[in-house]
């Protein structure tokens, strides 16, 4: 690849990477201190001092991999050291923006570029990087030839448990692993057994959901229906006029009730009541599926005005 044959250039800061760096060395140097005291808490700083390392690292790999470089004929996604591939505007069926409020309350957009063989790539992006996305939408859309601002199109959508995924359930795991050892720790200090039953069964439930979600999650939204599965058992198709009313549904979680403080965690769910009454809703990540979920509304609204 030739430097100058790019455009813009979206990779990722140093921020994250100095951060890291920062509390990896206050929990480190945490966890030697209280070893060398001979004091038992050392085992959870050490803990803490792991999931920190981990997190450093994943910042160091993405600074050092993490690239969407943009010219005038293509463009080139790179997350990793070995995924790095270069891509036509004519591979491209269909690109656009999505934002929304995620859980922790943060604005986020996201970049979605859906291809011909139907990969979908996604990447989240920031104002300083908002006309390097817009160059790349307007040039896609303009090799293939199409409107992104019509949301009523005949194109297919599909929404899933696999954006990010893998990343929730090596999480889920790590967890589980932390859990482990601190239980295993009370046990083995205080005999508390009793504690083992309801931590363990929460981070193996967490961990359960998220696979399920990664392995049998699905929306695919159609010309004239669409299908809904959101456990091995569910799957069913409706057709857009089989649905009677359908709404999105924001709710919001305050995690400390007292007066008006206290941080705030936000959900989005779809829901659906089909023409037999039984209602339905699934959650979505509102900064990534936004125009799916306008999509599937805008279709359903169309059918029930027929």
């Amino acid at each position: 690849m030739e430097k100058n044959q790019w455009k813009y250039k979206i990779g990722s800061g140093k921020a994250p990477i100095i951060i890291s760096f920062i509390m990896l060395s206050v929990f480190g140097g945490l966890a030697i201190w209280l070893y060398s005291t001979e004091n038992g808490a050392f085992i959870f700083a050490g803990l803490l001092s792991v999931v920190m390392l981990i997190i450093t690292i994943a910042t160091v790999h993405r600074f050092l991999f993490y690239k969407v470089l943009i010219g005038k004929d293509e463009f080139y996604y790179q997350t990793s050291s070995t995924n790095g591939k270069l891509y036509k505007y004519t591979d491209v069926d269909k690109a656009w923006t999505s934002s929304g409020t995620a859980q922790n309350g943060a604005h986020q957009e996201y970049c979605n570029i859906s291809l011909l063989d139907g990969t979908i790539i996604r990447f989240p992006f920031y104002y300083a990087d908002s006309n390097a996305v817009e160059y790349l939408i307007k040039k896609a859309e303009k090799s293939a030839a199409k409107e992104t601002a019509v949301l009523n199109d005949a194109k297919e959508y599909l929404i899933d448990g696999k954006v990010y995924g893998k990343t929730r359930i090596v999480i889920g795991f790590i967890l589980l692993a932390i859990v482990a050892v601190l239980d295993a720790v009370i046990i083995k200090i205080g005999g508390f057994i009793y504690l083992l039953i309801p931590s363990s069964f929460m981070a193996i439930s967490v961990l359960w959901l998220l696979i399920v979600r990664y392995l049998y999650f699905k929306i695919e939204i159609g010309q004239t229906g669409f299908y809904y599965r959101t456990n091995p058992f569910n799957g069913q198709h409706y057709e857009y006029n089989e649905i009677t009313r359908c709404r999105e549904i924001k709710k919001v979680v305050r995690h400390r009730a007292a007066g008006h403080s206290g941080s705030r965690t936000y959900y989005f769910y779809f829901e659906f009541t089909d023409i037999r009454g039984k209602t339905q809703k699934f959650q979505f990540e509102k900064p990534i599926h936004e125009r799916e979920i306008a999509v599937l509304a805008e279709r359903i609204s169309k059918a029930i005005t027929l």
